[in-house]
């Protein structure tokens, strides 16, 4: 794959560029946690995906690395190893996560490099995750569906943090469940039993 010119990169993303300059040889991961524009809506449950994606970073390069910005792009950005990059849509709703993470992808290396999109699932209860393969279903995950149509195709993995599903079917009353904040204990839940399910399911990912 040939290197991009600093030169011909939109500004938005020349920060996001240097890191793809250096790990560009050696990069083969990027784990990416889709979710609502924040702080309005941290730790809710439609941002389990960014809540994991934060468990991962501290887990993996400790608390006191933060991520970097994207100047003028709704996401942020964190090297963690030349193999691994995490990236964090947390500044666009979930539903148009395609047009946030789609043009930071494309200065990846596009032949090597495996997508994994952490997301939240509603079929899923609370503690579990699922590493689901490239080409399964999305199971109406509208975030996930914005960047299979962006992309193209369904060429991701998909990591589902599960968030429970309220016991009632209809789709407001579903809506309102996503957008309600995890309880303490909830996010103890996800800092122990899904932290750890997660870091099983990407053994030789990271």
């Amino acid at each position: 794959m040939k290197a991009m010119s600093f030169v011909a990169l939109s500004r938005p993303f020349r920060a996001f560029a240097v890191c793809y300059k250096l790990s560009r040889r050696y990069l083969t991961t990027c784990i990416t946690g889709i979710g609502n524009p924040e702080p309005k809506y941290s730790n809710t449950r439609h941002n389990a995906g960014l809540v994991l994606l934060d468990l991962l970073k501290n887990h993996l390069a400790g608390r006191e690395r933060t991520y970097k910005p994207c100047s003028n792009a709704a996401a942020k950005y964190l090297p963690i190893s030349s193999g691994l990059i995490l990236i964090r849509a947390d500044g666009n709703f979930i539903n148009l996560s395609g047009k946030t993470v789609l043009p930071l992808w494309r200065k990846l290396p596009q032949d090597k490099t495996v997508h994994i999109v952490a997301h939240d699932e509603l079929s899923l209860p609370l503690g579990k995750v699922q590493l689901r393969k490239p080409g399964t279903s999305l199971r109406g995950h509208n975030g996930l569906k914005s960047i299979y149509d962006q992309l193209g195709n369904g060429n991701f993995y998909r990591l589902a943090v599960g968030i429970g599903r309220p016991t009632e079917r209809d789709p407001a009353i579903v809506s309102e469940y996503v957008l309600t904040k995890f309880t303490p204990a909830e996010l103890d839940v996800l800092a122990s039993e899904s932290l750890n399910k997660a870091l099983e399911r990407l053994k030789g990912y990271i």
